[in-house]
């Protein structure tokens, strides 16, 4: 055994039928705590269960003399009532059945096995937490005595009490492949987990019935067939066989953990659990998942921008080259036309009044160009996504399977940093420097568009957006109300506007500008929706080098 043992809901589900079994109506004489090693000891009258919550461990071994005890207050009449686990989720509970159901007596025990922060806690009848393996706060979750106990959020995945179909399971897994596919069925699919996806993918990944089939082998909650999972140097208790992995039967799952904790005390591994090591944050899971989202949305923002680029070239091309064909018919001071274009329609083309049609033609062609040469840039933009895509995937699957450091993982997202510790937190804005050494700030989402503009500037700031299309609110600094920023300042703003706006592969792009003060937010406007006055525009092309030089 060379590390610790991983839980997922469809082992929890399966631990809790067993133990339900062994220890219903037994009566439960004491429950120490051993804090430093996290280890809970359950004594019976017959028998002692010891339960390793440590990231390091996680065996369960009948027979263990008390360690270091640290009595919770029980009844001595306190009885197992019942040993469940919910739904799809990582936690098991354990109600005891007391004749003295008073304020600060256990009658529940529950035990927390998400990712790697294990714990156990004691409740006494209203809820109350009144001991706790590992007091520690959990996102809001405080999870200390004295505190009403707040579950963990339930799972939310598809598929708990009626698996899914083919049909389903074909339209979920359609056109991903990889680590990402086995990401998204363990974030969508109950039961699904790092232990048991990649297995039964296989070599198919999911596309075939055949994947589908080992998927409800697992998910309709058969008969178990306990057995010790041969994982590489990890043995694995679990339920049920996997398709394409060694292992070796037992009887019990109780008996192959018991199995492997003698084993591992025999190599001397069990008090290797005293190393320390860093649990990971459930909000810092869920911070990388959202982080994979937002990259898939940028993913399929960046796609549909080269199919925009591609299909206004070729139109802005055909213009100008319609526009070529009956320079005969064209006059200056024109601002439209319509011609019959190359398959027998008509089209309406705009002009520019002030050029003549030869002039009107080129600088047709010439926003062609510029389109082009934008588009050319997004293919390395995707390929940067999808390697950030496939490293975070990467990360996630190895921080679900407990193997992953928090520092990794706080690495790996924008620091979020308590206030009350003094520490800076994560600003809603990116923030960048003109060449003249002015602060310019730009606004992350909408959310943080409004805090950007309400709460992060002041009123004689400069306060720019590009015209008519989404995009973040940019604010310069400025303090001067009798003064106005150089132009160079507003170029470079309005350009780091325009590329933060869905405009950004557009040739030139129009950027109104105002004073901060001059915008207000309508009542029960939608986030990043605002109406200003008093603007100018500005027009400036979306340069992408320009935005790598004024962040450095």
């Amino acid at each position: 055994m060379s590390n610790g043992i991983r839980y997922d809901s469809l082992l929890s589900h399966y631990l809790a039928l067993e133990l339900d079994r062994e220890l219903r109506r037994r009566r439960l004489r004491s429950l120490s705590l051993d804090r430093e090693r996290r280890i809970a000891v359950f004594e019976f009258d017959d028998l002692a269960l010891s339960w390793s919550l440590h990231p390091t461990g996680g065996w369960l071994q009948f027979g263990r003399a008390p360690i270091t005890p640290d009595p919770v207050d029980l009844s001595r009449q306190s009885r197992v009532w019942r040993v469940d686990s919910p739904s799809d989720e990582r936690l098991i509970t354990i109600e005891l059945s007391t004749p003295a159901r008073r304020p600060g007596r256990v009658v529940e025990i529950v035990v927390e096995l998400m990712g790697n922060q294990w714990n156990l806690l004691g409740l006494d009848p209203s809820g109350r937490i009144v001991a706790a393996l590992w007091p520690r706060r959990a996102g809001e979750r405080r999870l200390w005595p004295g505190q009403l106990y707040e579950a963990p959020p339930p799972s939310g995945r598809r598929g708990i009490g009626t698996p899914l179909g083919l049909e389903e399971w074909e339209e979920l897994v359609e056109g991903i492949e990889g680590r990402e596919l086995r990401r998204r069925l363990i974030s969508e699919v109950a039961y699904l987990s790092p232990i048991n996806t990649g297995p039964i993918l296989g070599e198919s990944e999911g596309g075939t019935e055949e994947s589908h089939t080992h998927y409800l082998g697992l998910a309709r909650l058969p008969d178990a067939e306990p057995r010790l999972l041969e994982l590489g140097e990890r043995l694995q208790p679990y339920p049920l066989p996997l398709p394409g992995i060694d292992d070796v039967p037992y009887p019990t799952l109780l008996a192959a953990f018991d199995a492997l904790s003698r084993q591992g005390e025999s190599e001397g591994e069990l008090e290797g659990s005293r190393e320390e090591v860093s649990a990971i944050p459930l909000e810092l899971l869920a911070g990388l998942r959202q982080r994979l989202e937002r990259l898939e949305r940028r993913k399929s923002r960046l796609e549909a921008e080269v199919e925009e680029a591609v299909e206004d070239t070729a139109r802005l091309r055909g213009e100008a080259d319609l526009l070529m064909a009956n320079l005969h018919r064209l006059r200056k001071g024109m601002v439209e036309v319509e011609l019959d274009d190359w398959e027998g329609g008509q089209i309406l083309v705009a002009l520019d009044p002030a050029l003549d049609p030869s002039e009107n033609a080129r600088s047709l062609y010439d926003e062609a160009r510029r389109r082009e040469r934008a588009a050319e840039e997004v293919p390395g933009l995707i390929a940067e996504v999808d390697a950030e895509t496939e490293a975070l995937c990467a990360l996630l699957e190895r921080a679900e399977a407990g193997e992953a450091t928090l520092q990794e993982i706080e690495g790996a997202l924008p620091q979020r940093r308590p206030a009350e510790r003094g520490e800076e937190v994560e600003l809603p804005y990116l923030r960048y420097r003109t060449t003249s050494g002015l602060e310019v700030r730009v606004g992350r989402s909408s959310k943080a568009n409004d805090e950007l503009t309400f709460h992060h500037s002041s009123p004689e700031d400069i306060w720019l957006h590009a015209r008519g299309v989404g995009g973040a609110h940019v604010i310069l600094r400025w303090g001067h109300r009798e003064s106005n920023p150089s132009a160079r300042d507003i170029a470079e703003a309005a350009n780091l506007a325009s590329l933060h706006s869905r405009a950004r592969s557009s040739g030139v792009v129009p950027v109104d500008w105002t004073r901060r003060k001059y915008v207000r937010k309508p009542r029960k406007s939608a986030p990043g929706q605002v109406v200003f006055e008093r603007e100018k525009t500005v027009f400036v092309e979306p340069d992408p080098g320009l935005e790598r030089r004024l962040r450095r």
